[in-house]
């Protein structure tokens, strides 16, 4: 890759307000080298923003949408042909039924409509095989993502309890049918495979831009439950890994604490030490927000390496990890829970969701996908109490 495949634009943008969203978002675009650097007049072009289940903006779970309408309107100034699409997760069906809710909720529709873009509302997908993957070597993808001309992703900052952060190597995530990302996190249960997972899959659809919202972001026990955080920027780039750095950075992490970027450095992706990652427009330090909440589960072993432990200090680290609970008087049985779940240890019981706690994998797919935030984060009586010993020792 060339050095200018390395900048990522950071531009200020204090609300959603349209007029300001809309020259943030150009202004950007145009730091890193312009629209048509990107893709062509009269190219069909794929929007793909962070859709998840579909919820209201002010949440901060899904891309505002009045970001997803500056990129689909400069796009059609272009002379593009725009269509916004994404698989939902979160345990959510994909139908045409499931799209037209998750899509009107997020506020997609109606800019959709305002613009005159098309919105996918179908449901077809196709196996892609990917010779060069390391971990897998067959996605099954949507059809849109296989019959656009080039791919915008359009994401979303936010924290997020398995991966640490979700940005935009996370986002392509969702070119993957639903059907399919229980049984990927099936098989790629630690955080370090399941990171090299979404490096196979944004290599093989190689997206041409990354645009991100940092507007609002969202902060502690993301990409569903945390709560919206003000970062107050528009980011830009050509490289997902350039871009999500700049995202940890805002957010106060250490990139390489991020597992997709550890995997793209890994693989030689991006430098090592990530030198090559250069910021242009405005300065990066008005916008890092130093106390920004991570998940509670950063802390927990990540996969990274060969863990050496022994079966007590094993049995300690399960103690004191978080772990899925329901609460049983937020449950409303909706079942997304028990459609998520990777490795079906979620039952409907009464009426309310229950969870084999002996068969769990911590994957938290649970507690992304619940819309009532029934399924909380919660340590065992052992694992409170020697969370309580580790902060006496601490002090």
């Amino acid at each position: 890759m060339s050095p200018e495949e390395r900048l990522v634009a950071v531009v200020g943008c204090e609300g959603y307000e349209r007029n300001e969203v809309m020259e943030a978002v150009r202004r950007s675009i145009d730091l890193v080298g312009g629209l048509g650097s990107f893709v062509g007049k009269g190219q069909r072009v794929l929007v793909k923003p962070n859709l998840l289940h579909g919820s209201a903006p002010e949440k901060c779970v899904t891309t505002h949408p009045e970001v997803v309408r500056a990129v689909c309107q400069l796009l059609m100034e272009h002379g593009c042909q725009v269509v916004i699409a994404d698989s939902p997760g979160a345990g959510t069906i994909y139908t045409e039924g499931s799209l037209r809710k998750a899509y009107a909720a997020s506020g997609w529709t109606k800019v959709a409509e305002e613009l005159g873009v098309s919105l996918n509302y179908g449901t077809g997908y196709k196996e892609v095989a990917a010779p060069q993957g390391r971990k897998v070597k067959l996605f099954l993808i949507i059809d849109p993502a296989l019959e656009a001309d080039a791919i915008v992703v359009v994401s979303k900052a936010k924290t997020h309890v398995l991966t640490t952060m979700t940005g935009a190597a996370k986002n392509m995530f969702g070119v993957v049918v639903s059907i399919e990302k229980p049984a990927m996190h099936a098989r790629f249960q630690s955080v370090a495979d399941f990171s090299q997972m979404i490096i196979d899959l944004n290599e093989l659809m190689r997206p041409d831009l990354q645009v991100m919202d940092a507007v609002m972001g969202m902060e502690g026990d993301g990409p569903h439950t945390g709560e919206p955080r003000k970062i107050g920027a528009i980011l830009a780039s050509a490289d997902y890994t350039a871009l999500d750095t700049v995202e940890a950075r805002l957010m106060s992490l250490d990139p390489l604490e991020v597992g997709t970027i550890r995997a793209a450095a890994d693989r030689g992706l991006i430098a090592p030490d990530l030198s090559d990652v250069k910021t242009v427009g405005d300065p990066l330090e008005r916008f890092v927000v130093k106390d920004f909440k991570r998940p509670r589960t950063l802390n927990k072993e990540k996969g990274f390496g060969q863990s050496r432990l022994s079966s007590a200090a094993l049995a300690l680290v399960k103690a004191y990890s978080l772990k899925p609970m329901v609460d049983a008087q937020r449950c409303t049985s909706c079942g997304h829970c028990v459609r998520v779940c990777p490795k079906g240890t979620i039952a409907m019981r009464n009426g309310k969701a229950r969870i084999d706690a002996g068969h769990c994998i911590r994957c938290f797919c649970c507690h992304e996908a619940c819309p009532s935030k029934a399924i909380k984060l919660q340590r065992s009586l052992g694992g409170r109490a020697l969370a309580r010993m580790v902060e006496r020792g601490r002090r």
